[in-house]
């Protein structure tokens, strides 16, 4: 007899989904039921914490561009989906959570947990998500969890959640019905702009004389990189990205400013924005860090925005032409209806001018130094990755030094938590990237304070043996804000000082490989060796604490002396 988890886990396989990402409740069991009589064809991936399913299964649909699946029983599980619902709905991350729930005649006791565990699971949720569904009779399982994959793959990708009741999740079900398979991934469709305002910003782009491509998340989403790197070459467009749009441009290529911004961005891509006289932004939403606090574009620039979401389109700043459509369909519309090309040489040849300054800047940053550099342990990175290795950034300065200093080779190796910026994202999004793409090396970039979020998934690497690196910047402190309180308070600090913590030997004791280092002329040799690790290993690098990757936020110096580093 077949019961709801079945027709769930059947549809799941069609959907194209490997692997759910969760933790185990007594009214899920029907859906561990079906995983397990289906191992061939779909695992479920036990976390320690219903967040980290959620951030796991965000990281599995940033590498792969499927989505995402992770599963909460009800009450204080479902809850702890919120921080990792609110980062994959402000990424536009295309995501499933199955949230269970009390048998459906309890809703009566419901109000202030009257049925223990009950709670407005939904009211909690639907903010966070894009769509949400709750289950009101057994034989409407099909249609829910159609209509879930639909609304997180279509127009802007966006979570979903669907609520199944535990006695409905438990009742006797049909056959699966066939699914349209095109829902499984992000987009399922693509649209193209209107005719006319493709052939207007042609002609804008053909009179422009210092024009550039900034490429946020959405030409990610979209698979846009091919399309990217052809328009450039054609137009001799210098091409920014922001971290969510890290990669679609080899950030080797003659026209890669590389990332813009205050946490991380090159010298090179501000030089060029600023000088810009028309500017295409392709999946871009001009947030606060890319635009330094809403300082670029500047008055007299001007703007074509290219997006799926028509609401996006000049929510932030007034543009000349609107481009409503699909990233990648959108750019390829927009090269043929440019019948003309531009040389790439003089633009090129100043942006390697720049950049050969740039990366002066960095290469002074990162030497020998005790305590370690924190710009140290991100250079070597770039340096000893190869280039199908995923680079996962924690949130705070981690995504600065890893923005700053990684070159992304190709799309979809550098991720980030830019939606929310919240602590403990990279290492279970790691989780997911891994099983996304088994043959990349995948590496954690995270400080102390973030990794003690999620410290448990170092259990869940050496059980699901995911030979993932991970590398702790370990200053002892929450960085980012104690650097504030240098800056802004004076050095009056409170709160931010973490106390010691040995990472490596936690690691050790949680099955993993671990090892400290605290002296430069170690740190070479203690990153190769984890990243050609058989085993998930972790390096505890003693750090810096008077490192910040905002310099234009702070002055350096004086930060250093309030906060006691010489």
């Amino acid at each position: 007899m077949k019961h709801g988890g079945d027709v769930l886990v059947e549809m799941l396989i069609d959907y194209g989904v490997p692997v759910v990402f969760g933790l185990a409740g007594g009214q899920t069991l029907p859906l561990y039921d079906a995983i397990r009589s289906r191992a061939g064809n779909i695992r479920h991936v036990p976390m320690r914490d219903e967040r980290n399913a959620a951030y796991a299964a965000d990281g599995y649909a940033r590498i792969s561009g499927r989505v995402g699946v992770c599963d909460a029983t009800v009450g204080p599980g479902a809850i702890k989906l919120t921080s990792g619902l609110a980062e994959a709905f402000n990424s536009s991350i295309p995501l499933v959570a199955v949230v269970s729930d009390m048998p459906s005649d309890w809703l009566a006791v419901r109000y202030r947990g009257g049925g223990n565990q009950l709670v407005d699971q939904m009211g909690v949720l639907s903010p966070l998500c894009k769509w949400t569904g709750r289950l009101p009779a057994a034989d409407k399982l099909p249609e829910l969890v159609q209509r879930a994959f639909q609304m997180a793959t279509t127009g802007r990708p966006g979570p979903v959640a669907i609520e199944i009741p535990e006695d409905l999740f438990r009742m006797e079900a049909g056959d699966s019905p066939a699914v349209d398979r095109r829902f499984g991934a992000a987009p399922p469709d693509r649209s193209v702009p209107d005719p006319s305002a493709l052939q207007a910003a042609a002609a804008l782009l053909e009179s422009a004389e210092r024009p550039v491509m900034i490429a946020g998340g959405g030409a990610r989403l979209s698979d846009a990189g091919g399309e990217v790197t052809a328009l450039a070459g054609q137009l001799a467009l210098p091409v920014a990205t922001t971290h969510s749009g890290k990669g679609v441009l080899d950030e080797t290529h003659p026209l890669a400013l590389g990332l813009l911004g205050a946490l991380g961005g090159s010298t090179v891509a501000r030089s060029i924005v600023e000088e810009a006289d028309v500017i295409l932004a392709v999946g871009f939403k001009f947030g606060q860090n890319p635009t330094f606090r809403w300082s670029l574009p500047k008055s007299g620039q001007r703007l074509i925005q290219l997006d799926i979401d028509p609401a996006e389109i000049g929510r932030v700043f007034p543009v000349e032409i609107a481009l409503v459509g699909d990233a990648r369909a959108g750019l390829a519309a927009l090269r043929a209806q440019c019948g003309f090309s531009k040389s790439i040489e003089p633009i090129a040849a100043r942006i390697a001018g720049l950049r050969a300054g740039w990366r002066e800047q960095l290469e002074a940053k990162a030497g020998e130094a005790k305590p370690i550099k924190p710009q140290q342990v991100a250079a070597l990175l770039d340096e000893l990755c190869g280039p199908e290795s995923i680079l996962v950034c924690d949130a705070s300065f981690a995504s600065g030094w890893g923005g700053a200093y990684f070159e992304a080779r190709q799309d979809r190796r550098a991720i980030f938590p830019r939606g929310m910026g919240g602590l403990g994202w990279a290492l279970p999004a790691a989780v997911g990237a891994q099983l996304a793409r088994p043959i990349s090396k995948v590496v954690v970039l995270a400080g102390d304070g973030a990794m003690t979020y999620s410290l448990g998934e170092l259990a869940t690497l050496a059980r699901e043996g995911l030979n993932i690196a991970v590398v702790v910047l370990n200053n002892s402190a929450m960085g980012w804000i104690k650097w504030e309180q240098a800056v802004y308070w004076e050095g009056k600090f409170q709160s931010t000082d973490l106390g010691e913590v040995d990472f490596a030997a936690v690691a050790r004791a949680m099955g993993c490989g671990g090892t400290n280092v605290s002296e430069p002329d170690d740190l070479r040799e203690a990153l190769t060796i984890a990243l050609s690790a058989e085993v998930p290993t972790l390096v505890d690098v003693r750090t810096d604490a008077g490192e910040a990757a905002m310099p234009k936020f702070v002055e350096s110096a004086r930060a250093r002396e309030l906060m006691g580093v010489e």
